[in-house]
């Protein structure tokens, strides 16, 4: 009998954000509902393969969301990227200029290192749920 593989497509179509800040979760979705006036809210952690807890955050945007995704937690990395301490997600359906916009201002954060945007699929695809 011929083997068959099962070949699975997962939709990586949103815009995600690597942002280097050394604020704890907490402070950092603080500092950025003061300075963008939105509302970011911690909701139930996400939790990897290996079962460790990250903080997610959510702000609600009409009938999208934006997720703010702790990179670090006690046990270890989310994504095996050190530089990175947080991973910020935007739909699709956000626009261009929306994005940017947003993007600029916490750029320009104190606390913020350097943001910079994440075009790899294979790192998407653990923001896929």
């Amino acid at each position: 009998m011929a083997k068959q593989l099962l070949r699975i497509d997962l939709d990586t179509n949103f815009h995600l954000y690597g942002i280097s800040c050394h604020l704890k979760d907490y402070r950092f979705a603080w500092t950025i509902n003061k300075n963008l006036g939105v509302d970011f809210k911690k909701t139930k952690p996400y939790i990897t393969i290996d079962g460790f807890e990250f903080s997610k955050y959510e702000h609600l945007m009409d009938l999208e969301k934006i997720f703010l995704f702790a990179n670090k937690s006690k046990n270890g990395f989310l994504i095996k990227k050190k530089e990175v301490d947080y991973w910020m997600m935007f739909h699709r359906s956000f626009e261009e200029k929306f994005i940017n916009h947003f993007v600029g201002i916490i750029q320009k954060l104190q606390p913020v290192l350097a943001v910079f945007e994440e075009n790899n699929n294979k790192t998407k695809e653990y923001f896929v749920f």
